[in-house]
């Protein structure tokens, strides 16, 4: 083999050794980029299930369930209003991070992202629960402080959120966005009454 040879093989060698790295950035990129987006989608799960917003959830939920005003009871509606609105804006905030998600996933040439469907299906029934929860507690807070809660804004992300788990299947679609069918809701509440 003649020197030439020797540098063209040389050549060749380092191009396949460059595209051979380049496929490896790649696969490492793909990768840190779908773990990183399954942790943004559990994170926002943890925000729904824990803290503050753990907390909300209970009282929006003795609300939804409990017996709620049938005493007086002042400073229970003024913590369970903020409950309310906590609740709200963590749905919001999840709704926001899943549209960021799905962008990703489009503008990299996919149907949205595995991480949606993940978050989707890890928050599906709690969007369910609410979906009459939230109706069910805006009226017994309005009959409470015989006030209208003005929630239409902060309501909007969880309407959306509602409307995208419909769609896909997730959440049966008698739910309703800002009212509760009454008897032909699917929600627990019902269940129990109608037994």
């Amino acid at each position: 083999m003649s020197a030439d040879d020797w540098s063209a093989l040389a050549g060749v060698s380092s191009t396949v050794l460059a595209l051979a790295a380049v496929v490896v950035a790649l696969v490492a990129f793909r990768s840190e980029h779908r773990r990183a987006n399954f942790e943004i989608a559990r994170v926002l799960h943890h925000d729904l299930t824990t803290g503050e917003v753990a907390a909300a959830r209970k009282l929006v939920g003795s609300l939804h369930y409990g017996d709620f005003g049938s005493q007086p009871a002042t400073a229970d509606w003024g913590d369970s209003l903020t409950a309310y609105f906590t609740l709200l804006w963590c749905f919001e905030r999840i709704e926001a991070g899943r549209g960021a998600l799905w962008r990703k996933g489009v503008r990299n040439g996919r149907r949205g992202d595995d991480a949606v469907g993940y978050l989707d299906e890890l928050v599906a029934w709690h969007v369910a629960e609410y979906a009459c929860g939230f109706a069910i507690a805006r009226r017994k807070l309005a009959d409470a402080s015989a006030a209208e809660v003005s929630d239409d804004k902060s309501a909007a992300g969880f309407h959306r959120l509602l409307l995208a788990l419909q769609d896909k299947g997730l959440v049966d679609r008698t739910y309703r966005a800002g009212e509760c069918p009454g008897a032909e809701c699917p929600c627990a509440c019902h269940q129990q009454t109608a037994s």
